[in-house]
């Protein structure tokens, strides 16, 4: 995430793929021939021209006779060097497309002289009836594409809901020219209806003899706030109090070449914060800088392991455990080392060298790429850079699924698991570093809209549920650790004509209030902590999504559910091998009745579940995210004592008090009379209402969110 990414991109600026059509095509209904089971929706190798396509951008579009991959001519696009690459395509249209048509696309793709851009590719686009997106899938964008000889690119895509109609994009956006031929789209497949399966009792397994994970790190957030300005109160109120609560085990954090010392040292303070909730850390440079191979190259490397060591070695930040070298392969454009790999391993080789050289234990991650597109970097680097590699990551946000589709689950999923695979045929871990829902990315009245397309709108609520899907599906894959874009808003101040708004709570001027999500999603952040043992898990209805741990620290049990149908079911849950018997405090976030706080505070439990025998019998809401853990006591904290009120020169009230003894205590919450006024990590708190004869009074709350009794 950052503000320097191209334009016309797509979700979070990552999509570097398809532009909407200026001109809207003409739908196609193709009569489909069968070949096998698969009926053939286009089978064409240009010999009839490119009639039937549409083209977009300023470019030469034609068929050239004198290079084909198979036939007699090809389709052809030549940007020239005068001319801005700006996704310029053929498109050709057809449908009907029922949601949950799968579809494959294959062609043929050779390039010369392309430059600048990031070459050529293919799009496939899912469209409702009055032809706006609703989804997006890429094959493999790299400039390289075709530039040593014919290349064949492929396309996997499902038709999302909402979705009337499809098109494929053959573009070129770069300077140069390119070929395609024998381009073919069949379909595939077709989602089954999933089964209603009315009020019968739902089953859930897990499976303590099969683990997914051994060593799973955690659920988390990427976090930017240590690079802007805050003061004492917003960090005890707002910044420290809220991560104190929700207490992630993950972070995944932006660091600078930039950086001078007293920079380094607001980031070591702020990562040892982390530290002290269990938090570790994965670093990535924004704006890391074009170096010469060699000599500079090296005295680059060896700038940046010098940060590190000094964060690591003089600072005590230990937690830092993961670096890359770039966010999303940027290296002067967003995304411009997909199309140059070796570049970034050599930088990689040189970080390695270094960190080798000073025996400093922090691993290099790769690729970083984002979005799925991508993520054949993935591949390249486990083929050429494994050996320097200790850890595999990407990113991805949900442009394709709004979070009201119950498909979304499977499909990430799936997506998860061939990454996972990838890091693991490795013997590696494989980190979701950023995900999110659907970016806005238009720019009103001069400003950028770098934020959650469903913010301020009825749907907003539902982020929860997609983002606690994505989780869910990210731990269920054997994903080691996750980050959601982000913790907090981006300040209004930070950039006049860019805002980044995608925080678990909002930060615009004094309004720190939080979203719905931070009560779903953080639920996840707390009770899903490393390092922890993920079981396999199984469930007869494909509409609850489940996944299920045990925490190698305190051995204690999380389970996560989410119900996607439309009425309350009741599950019936057994665990096979290892059959405790468990007292599970039970929380519950309804995207129906959101539990907002003012102060960030979680909500209360909704009960305790017992489990006997290794089973649990319970009844699970339509629509919500239930968490049953184990991680918890019942003793609350000892009463705050000694609370006190002193005045400074201008009356207002500076309350005091002093902390219990209990090392879990978390926060506190402060009251004048019977209302509470804030929330806090600190043990005084200036009441700036606070007139003479108000009454105070503090209550601690733990870890476990036992509030202290009254002094």
């Amino acid at each position: 995430m950052n503000g320097n990414e191209p334009p016309n991109t797509g979700a979070m600026g990552r999509a570097a793929g398809v532009a909407s059509l200026v001109v809207a095509l003409g739908l196609t209904v193709l009569a489909q021939e069968k070949a096998g089971d698969n009926p053939v929706i286009l089978d064409t190798s240009f010999e009839d021209g490119i009639e039937g396509w549409r083209t977009h951008g300023q470019a030469e579009f034609d068929v050239d006779d004198a290079v084909a991959h198979s036939g007699k001519q090809s389709a052809r696009i030549v940007v020239a060097a005068g001319v801005e690459p700006a996704y310029q395509q053929l498109g050709h249209s057809w449908g009907p497309v029922t949601a949950g048509d799968e579809l494959r696309v294959t062609l043929w793709v050779r390039a010369e002289g392309v430059a600048d851009g990031s070459g050529a590719y293919a799009a496939l686009e899912f469209m409702d009836a009055g032809e706006q997106r609703v989804g997006i899938e890429h094959s493999k964008v790299a400039l390289s594409n075709g530039v040593n000889g014919w290349e064949q690119l492929t396309i996997d895509g499902r038709a999302p809901e909402g979705t009337a109609q499809a098109r494929l994009d053959l573009v070129l956006h770069a300077h140069g020219t390119a070929w395609f031929d024998d381009v073919r789209i069949a379909q595939t497949g077709r989602l089954e209806a999933w089964p209603d399966l009315g009020d019968a009792e739902r089953e859930i397994t897990v499976n303590t003899e099969e683990v997914v994970l051994p060593d799973f790190r955690g659920v988390g957030f990427h976090v930017f706030d240590h690079t802007f300005p805050t003061t004492p109160e917003l960090v005890n109120t707002v910044i420290a109090k809220r991560w104190r609560e929700i207490s992630p085990s993950f972070a995944r954090m932006n660091d600078s070449p930039d950086w001078d010392r007293a920079m380094l040292d607001k980031a070591a303070d702020y990562i040892l914060r982390l530290k002290g909730t269990g938090t570790e850390v994965y670093m990535t440079t924004w704006g890391p800088k074009e170096t010469q191979p060699g000599d500079e190259r090296r005295a680059y490397a060896k700038h940046m392991v010098d940060n590190l060591e000094y964060l690591v070695r003089e600072r005590g930040c230990s937690n830092i455990r993961w670096y890359c070298v770039t966010n999303e392969l940027t290296l002067g454009g967003w995304g411009s080392l997909a199309s140059d790999l070796p570049t970034f391993r050599d930088y990689h080789q040189c970080l390695y060298d270094e960190l080798q050289a000073r025996k400093l234990d922090i691993g290099l991650l790769a690729s970083d790429a984002a979005p799925f597109s991508y993520w054949h970097t993935l591949e390249w680097a486990a083929q050429n850079m494994d050996d320097i590699t200790a850890i595999y990551g990407g990113h991805h946000y949900f442009a394709e699924h709004p979070p009201t589709d119950e498909r979304f689950y499977p499909w990430f999923l799936d997506k998860l698991r061939w990454a996972r695979g990838i890091a693991k045929a490795k013997g590696k871990d494989f980190i979701l570093g950023e995900f999110g829902c659907k970016q806005d990315g238009r720019t009103v009245d001069g400003v950028e809209l770098d934020r959650c397309v469903y913010f301020d709108t009825p749907d907003e609520p539902m982020i929860g549920i997609q983002l606690c899907e994505a989780a869910i599906a990210a731990i269920s894959a054997g994903i080691c650790a996750m980050g959601n874009w982000t913790y907090a808003d981006f300040p209004d101040e930070y950039n006049a004509h860019y805002i980044n708004k995608w925080g678990t709570f909002r930060w615009s001027g004094s309004d720190f209030s939080t979203r719905p999500h931070y009560y779903a999603y953080g639920l996840m952040t707390k009770y899903f902590r490393g390092p922890a043992t993920v079981f396999e898990v199984g469930c007869n209805d494909p509409r609850l999504r489940v996944c299920a741990l045990r925490n190698n620290v305190t051995e204690t049990y999380s389970i996560a559910v989410i119900n996607r149908n439309a009425q309350d079911v009741r599950v019936a849950l057994a665990v096979k091998g290892r059959a405790p018997d468990l007292r599970l405090r039970k929380y519950v976030y309804d995207p129906k009745h959101p539990p907002m706080n003012a102060f960030g505070d979680l909500q209360a439990p909704a009960g305790v579940v017992g489990m006997g025998g290794g089973k649990l019998s319970d009844a699970v809401a339509a629509g919500t995210v239930t968490v049953y853990t184990t991680a918890y006591h019942d003793e609350p904290p000892s009463p705050v004592t000694n609370v006190r009120v002193e005045r400074d020169a201008e009356g207002q009230a500076l309350v005091k008090w002093d902390a219990p003894p209990e090392p879990d205590t978390a926060y506190y919450r402060v009251y004048a009379g019977e209302t509470q006024i804030v929330s806090t990590i600190a043990t005084e708190y200036t009441d700036r209402e606070g007139g003479e004869g108000r009454q105070y009074r503090v209550v601690a709350v733990d870890d476990s969110g036992n509030a202290s009794r009254e002094e």
